[in-house]
């Protein structure tokens, strides 16, 4: 092998070790979450101590890869690896899977879906949207106080954040990443609603949310407006706020989105993936 093949070896090394590792962790924390959903006291109220649990688990995660950011941006930034110049090329298509795109394609589905009788597709595509809102809200509560800057405003400094400062100027939201954050939380409730209809399917649908998930957050890495920390800590938040939505949702049937938005649903309260639906009322 040459020294090029070798540094491009190397490099290619890097970007998968990294979506692996933000993949990974999602996975960790999607397990988590639904180990903790099957607790009665877990679902009393929205918000537990697991989930604080969670989120000090999930600060010192981000924290540790912090200290790689500098290293990895290099790498997103040199054109002269292949991967760079194929994922800038890709990033203009996956930077629009966001927020927006998300919510807005899953309302325009639920809608759909109450028109035509199609419960089921009703049930998921709302619980996605609220899922995504949920992280996109979560996230920009955090990016504002920090004001972290972004890799191109920044370069070389990660550790770059001026209090409050993110709420007024946009080069200062870089944390956590809102794409990211958005690409998990429809992925994690799409799994979460797939866990509780057909477990088994589990297996082939939870890999392709979640590599797609991923695909937001990596393009802004290559426009140089995340850095990897950035990325992780909103998959993190995107992977709490899907499982928890539908957790609590089917958990609390007569909940007064779901009660005005879908209909009384008694006795929707399931354990690892078998589900009784009672549905009333007409839309």
């Amino acid at each position: 092998m040459s020294s090029t093949d070798l540094h491009f070896s190397l490099h290619r090394g890097r970007l998968g070790a990294l979506s692996v590792a933000v993949l990974a962790i999602a996975s960790s924390a999607s397990r988590a979450a639904a180990q903790g959903s099957e607790t009665p006291s877990a679902q009393q109220t929205f918000l537990t101590r697991r989930d604080a649990e969670l989120g000090a688990g999930s600060l010192l995660l981000t924290a540790g890869l912090s200290l790689f950011d500098r290293k990895i941006e290099r790498d997103f930034e040199d054109s002269s690896h292949a991967h760079v110049r194929v994922g800038r090329r890709l990033d203009s298509y996956f930077t629009h899977i966001n927020e927006t795109t998300l919510t807005l394609g899953g309302l325009l589905t639920f809608g759909a879906a109450r028109l035509l009788h199609a419960p089921s597709v009703a049930d998921v595509s709302l619980h996605a949207s609220e899922s995504v809102m949920l992280a996109s809200l979560a996230s920009q509560l955090i990016r504002g106080p920090l004001g972290r800057a972004r890799p191109s405003v920044s370069p070389g400094d990660q550790y770059d954040f001026r209090f409050g400062a993110g709420f007024t100027a946009f080069d200062r939201r870089a944390f956590p990443s809102i794409h990211s954050a958005s690409g998990f939380a429809a992925a994690s409730a799409i799994v979460a609603e797939t866990r509780r209809r057909d477990p088994s399917a589990v297996r082939v649908v939870a890999p392709i949310a979640y590599l797609v998930a991923l695909t937001p957050g990596l393009s802004r890495m290559y426009l140089g407006k995340h850095w990897a920390s950035d990325v992780l800590a909103g998959a993190l938040i995107g992977t709490w706020a899907g499982w928890r939505v539908v957790d609590y949702s089917h958990d609390h049937g007569d909940n007064p989105i779901d009660r005005a938005l879908l209909g009384s649903r008694a006795g929707s309260r399931s354990r690892r993936g078998t589900m009784t639906i009672g549905w009333t009322g007409t839309f």
